[in-house]
Order: structure tokens, then C-alpha cells, then sequence
């Protein structure tokens, strides 16, 4: 058992530890919180009315024998330290229409930290936050049960994050994937996904994806044993990082149009282009122009197509292989998204729309389009909202 102490600090005490690195984060345990830029200005503004916060937990977790120099753990509290050290380096100002209270938009309106007065500045540097500091004896285990039980009265761990609590190479390798910038640039994930940490979630099914091939993933069993089973000796990590990477680097040239980028932003959609990706590169296929025009075309009439349309005395043959093609798809992106029948249908219907057209077919595209969207009436986003 170990022992914890109360204790307060001031804003200029932690924002000089997190700014020298002997305060982390520690991001192999830790859920990730983002913040709106609401809640940050709310935070400034209960700060600058000088109410207070909710405590801190730091924990001292290392500390050098020889210089006595020391790092701490933010255990919880990482969002309200971040926002206080991104406001002191002007990063955000406080709007107006999140300030609540009637003399703080009076006084603070419009203004970044280098705005405020003296005597405001003086006083934000001064403001002593209470932490709870936990006893250096605490081992990491302590730490990520306690970490996991304040977390219970926000709202319960899903799979991902209990999952991110265990260290591990292929964590690392999920968390690594995670943080390539085409996720954040195409808007792929949502606050409240990287809130969940869904982002981490779907690299880690793309790297087994690209190990096992299309599999079952109706629930979690598939990855929480990927997570235990290559904690330690995973021999393929560089591989598979390779080989995922480069997948991620291709994805990119496919968002050619906003119909595309649309489709693209559903995650099973994402998941089935990967899936074909993921073929290209066993069987030597390179990225060009023909085919991004074929996965276009495809999106097209994807996007007019409906279950509920009966063109069956309007459409030709070849009109009719596509049509089926379709259908076929659609009800694999509407229910059962996970199943492995479902995504190898969605797997080999792009593929075989992609790289299986025969001339006939192509030339039925255009005129299969033109029927359905006479015959649209008010086509609907899809409900995929799974992988």
C-alpha cells in the first residue's frame, strides 16, 4: 500500500516543470483527452475569477540518484495543465461567447495571455493549484489502477483504452501509426474518436489486417490477443510498420474529389480501400491514374445507388452485373459490419470494380449512373460508422 500527500502548487511552478520535462505525460497508460476550445476558456476563466479547479495527481515516479533531479507523472489533470501552459503561450484567446460569467467577458473579451494586465498576469502566475501528490513507492500497476479508477467517475474505459494501459510493442506500433498526420489533415477521426482513442483502435486493425488478412472482429478478442501476445518478442514489428506505413502513404492520392473524401470519412469504407491496398502490394500493384478514375467511378455510383430501386425493366445486362455489384455492397456496409462475409464482400466487390471491369462493363457505367440518379429520390449516408 503506499501513502499520499496533499500539497498546492502555483501555475508558475507547473507550467516550468512541464515546460523542463521533469512533468510528463505519460501516453503508454493515459486515455487521451481533448479538450474544445470551450472547455480550455472555461478553464482560464475559472482560474482568472480565482474559483477553484478540480485537484490534480502527480505522481514522482523517477528520480536520479546522483542529481537528485526527479519525474513526475501527471496521474489526472493532464488537459487542465495543457490548456493553462497553451494559454501563457498565446496559443488561444478567450472568445467571448464561452466566457459564462458577465464581468469576466467585460474584462477578458478577445484577449491572450499577453493581453491581461499586470496585476491579471501577476495574479494567474500566482494561483496555487491543489495536487495530491502519490508516494514515489507506488509501482506503475498502482498507478494505472488508480489511473483507470478516477477515470470511472468521468464515464467508463472502452476496450481501446483498458488495451493502451498495457505497454507493449504493438501498442507502441498502433499509438506510432496513429499519429501520422494524414488522419488529422483528411479529418478521418472526430474529437470524441481521439477522445476514445478510435484512432489507435483502427491502426491496430490495420496492422492485423495486413498480418492476417481479413478477419472477424464482431468483438474485441482479436486484438486484445494481438496486445498480449506481441508485447514482448514481436519479430515482424519493422516489417509491418513498413508495410502499413506504406498503405497509409498511398491513401492520400485517393481522395481526388469531395464525393470521394465523404466516402473515404465512413470507417468501413476506409477499411475496405486498405483492404485493397493491402492486395496491391503482394501482387505489385502501383497507385495511377486508371485506377484512382475507377475507384471515382465507383464512388459515383455508389453514392446514387438504393436499396429500394427497382430498375430491373429499365437496365441492361451488363448494366444489371453492376447494379448487383452494388446491392451487394451496400447491404455488407448496413449491418454486420465486422463480419468477416461482410468485409470480404466489400473487399472483393471494389477489387473486382477496380481491376476486373471488362470493356462492356465500363461502358455500361455511365448509363447505369444516369438511370439511377433519375431514379433517386433521396439517397442517405450510409450507417457504416464501424470498421
Amino acid at each position: 500500500m503506499f501513502n499520499f500527500t496533499d500539497n498546492r502548487k502555483t501555475i508558475k511552478e507547473i507550467s516550468s516543470m512541464f515546460a523542463d520535462g521533469s512533468l510528463i505525460v505519460d501516453q503508454t497508460y493515459q486515455r487521451r483527452s481533448v479538450w474544445s476550445e470551450k472547455d480550455k476558456i472555461r478553464l482560464i476563466e475559472t482560474v482568472l475569477l480565482n474559483l477553484i479547479i478540480p485537484v490534480l495527481f502527480f505522481w514522482k515516479a523517477e528520480t536520479d540518484p546522483d542529481t537528485g533531479l526527479s519525474i513526475t507523472h501527471i496521474v489526472d489533470g493532464q488537459q487542465r495543465i495543457k490548456a493553462i501552459c497553451s494559454f501563457i503561450d498565446n496559443e488561444f484567446k478567450l472568445k467571448p461567447q464561452f466566457l459564462l460569467d458577465a464581468t469576466a467577458k467585460e474584462k477578458y473579451a478577445n484577449k491572450y495571455f499577453k493581453d491581461l494586465s499586470s496585476e491579471d498576469k501577476k495574479a494567474f502566475w500566482n494561483y496555487q493549484l491543489m495536487v495530491i501528490d502519490i508516494d514515489p513507492s507506488a509501482t506503475r500497476p498502482d498507478i494505472i489502477t488508480m489511473f483507470n479508477r478516477l477515470n470511472l467517475t468521468d464515464y467508463n474505459l472502452n476496450d481501446q483504452e483498458k488495451r493502451n494501459s498495457m505497454s507493449g510493442e504493438f501498442a507502441a506500433l498502433a499509438r506510432e501509426l496513429s499519429e501520422y498526420t494524414i488522419w488529422d489533415e483528411k479529418r478521418l477521426f472526430t474529437a470524441p474518436d481521439i477522445r476514445r482513442m478510435k484512432d489507435v483502435e483502427f491502426c491496430a486493425s490495420l496492422v492485423l489486417l495486413y498480418r492476417r488478412g481479413i478477419i472477424d472482429q464482431t468483438d474485441q478478442s482479436a486484438l486484445n490477443q494481438a496486445y498480449e501476445e506481441l508485447q514482448t518478442g514481436y519479430s515482424d514489428a519493422e516489417s509491418d510498420k513498413e508495410a502499413v506505413c506504406k498503405a497509409i502513404d498511398a491513401v492520400p492520392q485517393f481522395f481526388v474529389s469531395e464525393e470521394v473524401s465523404k466516402f473515404l470519412k465512413k470507417k468501413t469504407q476506409l477499411y475496405t480501400l486498405f483492404s485493397v491496398i493491402f492486395y496491391m502490394q503482394r501482387n505489385g500493384l502501383d497507385v495511377d491514374e486508371n485506377l484512382l478514375n475507377r475507384f471515382q467511378s465507383f464512388v459515383k455510383l455508389y453514392s446514387v445507388f438504393s436499396n429500394d430501386m427497382d430498375l430491373a425493366d429499365q437496365i441492361g445486362e451488363d448494366e444489371k452485373t453492376l447494379f448487383d455489384w452494388l446491392k451487394k455492397y451496400k447491404l455488407a456496409s448496413s449491418e454486420g459490419l465486422n463480419k468477416h462475409t461482410n468485409r470480404m464482400i466489400r473487399f472483393n466487390v471494389l477489387k473486382d470494380f477496380m481491376f476486373g471491369l471488362t470493356p462492356a462493363l465500363q461502358t455500361a457505367e455511365d448509363e447505369l449512373y444516369s438511370k439511377m440518379l433519375a431514379a433517386s429520390i433521396d439517397p442517405t449516408d450510409d450507417p457504416d460508422e464501424e470498421i
